[in-house]
């Protein structure tokens, strides 16, 4: 019965998914996971800019990337700044399914993660205690937003917990095995590297006798290896050291200034989004007090990978939104299963009884998360605006470029228009960016998302003429996004006209 249910939470997580994910490559991430899955298909992962010797003001090469890109180390391509695992996987998925099949792979690997929360917490406590812990995953807030994002943070989670569960019973296959969803995972989130070596912690820990312990150890290590291996020449190839990666390199990433408030933010997060998950940091004294040594000691480890988890955002670039609680989610297993079982304890011993409370907790959990969790069921329509105005832009002439900074990335990969990113034009180049954009004789629009109209109006209203943002815009989309013509002027908008009318 317990494994049903597990099953059934399984595909409750693919449902969830499936269901509300926003299939759509927008903003920066997601559209810049979906369009570097094509490069991987295309074989290339650098892409030339056409108009790289066109223009001239500072930072133009900037100017011309989109979200999720920057300009390559040679002049006039640019390269993407994500990592390659989630790509990789999905340009396989791609290959073999098409353009939908993309989108498929993060409910897969939630999924994945909520039946391998069950197998974990089997080894926490009994089937109450497993079920209770993968019912708690899929509730958990951060969980069920990010489950329908195609991004790295559920994959990166899917992949570290493979290896925990392999590496709890650590045979020299399953070491094998273990060390290939390490290297998976540092594929997919480069910077959690040094979590591999408390997988080989937990190796040493489950393995008896000193010859076995080191012959797995090594064998996890080998298994593991390439993937670091794929990272340093992937990064030496696109930002010229095996050391640097997308972001930038490691000194303009972490800074010790970050540590006081990232070590306030994170946790007070974690409380306020899933509490449940406090039981955690009892678990190894109950366990231990109630006759359990060996819980107990992996309820230990689960709080020590946690701290690693922890330790490696501390000192990272600092974010206000709670949402970048998703940075954790590699830990919330190992701890959701840890408190599963410090509940575990302190439940009634008797079958019904027992069945009933971890119920009613798992209930609680169900409703308290949903609730928190709630923009999950609301963003696959968000985001749809992303390729309604895609479809508007479709519309205009194929020789026209867009002023945007959100819809810089999806204006290009379903529009095929080239775009411009304001977030890189400084405003005391701002008008001189527009005369040159206006010698090219190339039609010009600003698109703006409605959260953007302020920031814009900000930015550029000191240095030039904004009364266009005064007046309506030329075309709407999706009720949210704004097409503003700046040029041709208004004496030259007829030969337009038939193209621009069209509402959405």
């Amino acid at each position: 019965m317990a494994r049903t249910f597990a099953i059934a939470l399984a595909l409750l997580a693919l449902a969830h998914g499936l269901r509300f994910g926003t299939f759509t490559a927008s903003g920066a991430d997601s559209y810049g996971y979906v369009s570097q899955a094509d490069l991987w298909l295309k074989g290339t992962l650098v892409i030339d800019q056409p108009l790289h010797d066109d223009f001239s003001w500072r930072s133009a090469n900037w100017t011309l990337t989109p979200l999720g890109y920057r300009p390559g180390d040679v002049g006039g391509t640019m390269v993407p700044i994500y990592a390659p695992g989630l790509p990789l996987l999905m340009a396989a998925f791609k290959a073999v399914g098409g353009e939908t099949a993309v989108y498929l792979v993060v409910p897969l690997l939630g999924a994945l993660a909520v039946w391998l929360t069950y197998c974990l917490g089997l080894r926490f406590g009994d089937s109450h205690v497993a079920v209770l812990a993968s019912a708690a995953l899929l509730v958990s807030p951060i969980f069920l937003t990010r489950l329908v994002w195609p991004m790295s943070d559920v994959p990166a989670m899917a992949w570290w917990l493979t290896a925990i569960v392999l590496a709890i019973e650590p045979s020299p296959a399953r070491a094998a095995l273990a060390g290939a969803a390490a290297a998976a995972a540092i594929l997919t989130r480069p910077n959690l590297f040094p979590l591999a070596f408390l997988l080989a912690v937990l190796i040493l820990m489950r393995t008896a006798g000193a010859r076995p312990r080191v012959w797995r150890v090594a064998v996890f290590t080998l298994a593991m290896l390439p993937g670091p291996i794929a990272v340093a020449v992937i990064n030496n190839h696109l930002y010229g050291s095996p050391f640097a990666s997308g972001y930038g390199t490691v000194d303009t990433i972490y800074a010790a200034r970050n540590l006081v408030t990232n070590l306030v933010r994170y946790p007070t997060w974690l409380v306020e989004s899933t509490p449940f998950i406090l039981l955690a940091f009892a678990a190894p004294f109950l366990l231990r007090r109630a006759g359990r040594p060996v819980p107990s000691r992996l309820s230990l480890f689960a709080l020590i990978f946690f701290a690693g988890v922890l330790a490696l955002y501390l000192w990272y670039t600092p974010y206000d939104d709670p949402e970048f609680l998703r940075f954790l989610l590699p830990a919330y297993p190992l701890m959701l299963a840890a408190a599963a079982a410090a509940f575990g304890v302190l439940a009634p011993a008797a079958p019904r009884q027992r069945t009933t409370a971890c119920a009613a907790v798992a209930l609680l959990l169900a409703v308290w998360g949903v609730w928190q969790g709630r923009e999950a069921f609301l963003t696959r329509g968000y985001e749809a605006r992303y390729r309604a105005a895609a479809r508007m832009a479709a519309t205009l002439p194929e020789n026209a470029l867009f002023l945007s900074n959100l819809h810089s990335g999806s204006l290009r990969y379903y529009a095929h228009r080239l775009t411009l990113r304001f977030e890189w034009l400084e405003p005391d180049v701002y008008v001189a960016a527009l005369e040159q954009l206006r010698k090219s004789g190339r039609p010009l629009f600003v698109v703006l998302d409605e959260s953007e109209r302020g920031a814009f109006r900000a930015r550029y209203a000191p240095v030039a003429d904004l009364s266009w943002l005064d007046a309506p815009p030329t075309l709407i989309a999706a009720r949210r996004v704004f097409f503003y013509q700046i040029w041709p002027p208004a004496d030259d908008r007829a030969r337009l006209l038939p193209l621009v009318q069209k509402k959405d």
